[in-house]
């Protein structure tokens, strides 16, 4: 699978990365691929809370805002997507 991964500052990605990961089988394991994915981007991790994670798993896209990051951060918002995969007919 895979997920696309953004930065967003005033409605323009900044930053973005398609990262593949074997399979999301529950909260450690999306902690543990967000966390490579920041490390990738080079951005501090933000903080996971359920709804972050529900989020995923039901709409296959969740956003961090500002508030969910300790450290500061140079853009508005972090956005993860499920990328779905191209079936072969």
């Amino acid at each position: 699978m895979k997920v696309w991964a953004t930065t967003v500052r005033e409605e323009k990605i900044t930053r973005d990365i398609v990262f593949e990961y074997e399979h999301i089988s529950n909260e450690d394991d999306f902690v543990a691929l967000l966390q490579q994915i920041c490390e990738k981007l080079d951005i501090p991790t933000p903080v996971v809370t359920y709804v972050n994670f529900n989020h995923y798993v039901l709409f296959n896209t969740t956003k961090f805002k500002s508030r969910d990051f300790v450290e500061s951060i140079d853009f508005d918002y972090f956005n993860l997507e499920a990328v779905p995969d191209k079936k072969k007919k």
